[in-house]
């Protein structure tokens, strides 16, 4: 059996999936690690990503999965790695061998030249944990791997000129070379343009977790049908189109995204939700405020399971 859980870890992506050999967890995957510190919210159970893992009895990680460098997607990985061994961490950028520290400009107050900085800095951290806990890091293909005898994940990497730009950007501020300003604002601004994607296959199900790639950039990828839908970038106006709704056809389509509101961010979107209802025989929200057709909610996380025999069965918690 195949349980693939979604973590409410509010704002941000932490997703676990496990295989089950009788009644025991045989081979784990983690996929984005949430945010490193939540606030307590009335009416929230929202919490930290590491706190599910030690609730659910995870005991090791085979692979850890980062999309991409947002905080809400790899805030959580340094408490992870510390505390669980993890045999693998995989990502589609990892940094140069020789990359320092790499220090905010101290005159300007521009956001996202600082805020790039801040999160490569964190992002080497991460890096430099895993190899501390004899974790191996190592950057995906679009090769098929076959994970178990009955799991397999295949990688849907970012358009190559777009990872080719972040890494050229990337690599010259962690050496400490000059880097355009313009060219350090696109990257910075790019980054759920390069999320990386994941398709796991098992027992004739799919099922597809798409960091915060917005969907009109993968419109044209080939990408069939799919049985469960991690809806990119928490439900917002650009995480779904009909087109390619149509195309992936999936049973469950998950959400994950929090139920107070956020500041110039429109999570979930209440026509995406209307889109997805009109196609999707269930739509699910780690939470999600209250919506015309959708009452709002708050769960631990949602649970997907898949039988040997391909039987899905879905449940919140």
């Amino acid at each position: 059996m195949l349980e693939v859980f979604f973590c409410n870890v509010g704002d941000g992506d932490a997703v676990l999936l496990r295989e089950y050999v009788g009644d025991r967890p045989a081979y784990t995957v983690l996929v984005d690690t949430g945010r490193p510190f939540l606030e307590p919210k009335e009416g929230s159970l929202r919490k930290e990503a590491i706190y599910y893992l030690k609730a659910l009895n995870v005991e090791r990680i085979d692979r850890m999965y980062l999309t991409h460098l947002h905080i809400d997607h790899i805030g959580g990985a340094i408490r992870i790695l510390n505390a669980i061994p993890t045999e693998r961490l995989c990502a589609a950028y990892l940094p140069p061998q020789d990359a320092g520290w790499i220090l905010p400009s101290f005159t300007s107050v521009d956001k996202t030249e600082n805020g790039l900085k801040h999160m490569l800095n964190i992002y080497r951290e991460v890096i430099e944990t895993a190899h501390a806990r004899g974790c191996v890091s190592e950057t995906v293909s679009e090769a098929p791997v076959r994970l178990t005898e009955r799991l397999s994940v295949a990688a849907i990497l970012p358009k190559r000129e777009i990872a080719n730009r972040q890494t050229t950007v990337f690599d010259a501020l962690y050496r400490g070379e000059p880097v355009d300003g313009r060219e350090a604002y696109q990257a910075a601004k790019q980054r759920n343009l390069s999320s990386l994607m994941l398709r796991f296959d098992y027992a004739g199900r799919s099922v597809l977790i798409t960091g915060d790639r917005y969907a009109d950039d993968w419109e044209d990828e080939p990408i069939g049908p799919v049985d469960v839908l991690k809806l990119p970038h928490h439900g917002d106006p650009k995480s779904m189109t009909e087109t390619l709704l149509d195309r992936l056809n999936p049973q469950y389509a998950v959400i994950s995204c929090q139920n107070d509101p956020m500041a110039k961010k429109d999570r979930p979107n209440a026509q995406i939700v209307s889109m997805l209802q009109a196609a999707v025989p269930q739509v699910l929200c780690t939470e999600n405020k209250p919506l015309p057709t959708l009452s709002a909610s708050t769960h631990n996380g949602i649970r997907i399971t898949i039988a040997d025999d391909g039987a899905i069965a879905c449940g919140t918690e």
